[in-house]
């Protein structure tokens, strides 16, 4: 009797677990309130020679900001899908930039050992400050901001990035910066999904 009210008791757990895990693997999009900017906000951070650099130097292309953190480990996940991504752009048309909310010797270390190719920014508190920035209160990492050419914001997700929901937004970056949709248009798409 006492084994069954275990195997019971430890079946109820694993089912809460799945469920709460269902609920937080699609990473939620932000939602939209007046006080969320329309456009990205200018920011300079150091990157990991330690010197500054304006987010305004990749204007002319579809942005992938992803904020991030050497501990997080949803954060750690999702950048081999982010490298994968930009290794096969074989265009300039879009650039992830990652930002990690760190100290710069951390972070150096952990680029190091990972082989991470694309640009990264850093700052502790500096980086929480630009997370605000957006217009939102700071809701955890991974924060990935999704940012069509000259810098109107597509869509702010909270959580763990996967493989089908970035294909899903990339296409609608793609699809923006060629002309055959809108911002209006995709935003719409995006949130009937």
């Amino acid at each position: 009797m006492r084994t069954s009210q275990i195997m019971v008791a430890i079946l109820v757990c694993v089912l809460a677990g799945l469920l709460i895990a269902k609920k937080y693997r699609n990473p939620p999009s932000v939602e939209p309130s007046l006080s969320v900017v329309e456009t990205l906000p200018d920011f300079t951070l150091p990157d990991l020679d330690d010197q500054p650099r304006s987010i305004t130097e990749w204007s002319d292309r579809s942005l992938i900001i992803n904020f991030w953190a050497t501990w997080c480990a949803p954060c750690r996940r999702e950048m081999p899908l982010l490298q994968s991504l930009q290794d096969g752009r074989d265009d300039d048309s879009l650039q992830v930039i990652g930002v990690a909310m760190d100290n710069l010797a951390d972070v150096q270390q952990f680029i190091t050992k990972t082989g991470v190719t694309y640009p990264i920014l850093y700052g502790e508190n500096e980086a929480a400050m630009v997370v605000e920035s957006f217009g939102v209160e700071f809701v955890g990492l991974p924060f990935t901001a999704f940012i069509v050419p000259g810098g109107e914001i597509l869509t702010l997700l909270a959580g763990e990035l996967d493989a089908d929901d970035l294909r899903e937004l990339v296409a609608e970056l793609d699809a923006i910066a060629s002309g055959q949709s809108s911002v209006a248009e995709a935003r719409k798409r995006l949130s009937a999904n």
